[in-house]
């Protein structure tokens, strides 16, 4: 039973849990943001700045943990080291994420990093094919990537087949951030669409590529 003082917000309305508006953050909350605040000069860093000229207000994933700043700040510090420290290149990380929100239907985790993949060297006909069942037309190290993630949601594991191309492919710390991004992301995933959480106001109108939605 909840110990929570809040109640949560009516089931019958979308979304379930609305985005915490700016000026109903706590202090708490804002504090609890710190650990997504991107390295300067970095991919992210720029797409950050981008995004402030569009856009004065958080995005809606962090407004919604902006209601829980306990919860935010021990996933963020987490999700902090897999997006900006990865041992991964930042272009592996985006194909993994891409394919865990298209495994998850997660159309507002997919719309988010659609965005994130063109800055660090995805093309938008690759983008579109994470959207795809197969991995047909990859690039050999893409495709196994892409692999892994789907064997990852389908199955309890890696088969050892799977895990010997990955140990020679990637090394020891390569492979764990792998599979810690490919688990948290797909967190994220199940909680945007048990949220039922609306694209941002600047990415309304995108979304699966046509015939692939939810």
């Amino acid at each position: 039973m909840s110990s929570s003082t809040e109640k949560p917000d009516n089931p019958t309305m979308r979304p379930r849990i609305a985005p915490l508006e700016l000026s109903e953050w706590t202090p708490e909350a804002f504090a609890a943001m710190e650990p997504m605040r991107p390295p300067a000069g970095s991919t992210y860093d720029k797409r950050k700045s981008d995004r402030k000229q569009q856009s004065r207000r958080p995005n809606n994933a962090l407004s919604v943990m902006a209601r829980y700043p306990e919860l935010a700040k021990a996933f963020l510090e987490f999700n902090r080291h897999l997006l900006y420290l990865n041992t991964l290149p930042e272009r592996t990380i985006e194909l993994v994420v891409l394919r865990v929100a298209w495994q998850r239907r997660s159309e507002y985790e997919w719309v988010q990093h659609s965005a994130s993949a063109l800055e660090v060297g995805l093309a938008d006909e690759e983008i579109a094919r994470t959207a795809v069942d197969s991995v047909d037309g990859w690039a050999p190290d893409d495709a196994l990537v892409l692999r892994a993630v789907d064997e990852l949601h389908h199955n309890d594991g890696w088969s050892d087949d799977t895990w010997n191309e990955l140990a020679e492919a990637f090394d020891t710390r390569q492979i764990m951030d792998l599979l810690f991004t490919v688990g948290a992301y797909d967190t994220l995933a199940v909680a945007f669409n048990c949220f039922d959480l609306p694209l941002d106001p600047e990415l309304e109108g995108k979304g699966f590529p046509t015939g692939t939605g939810r």
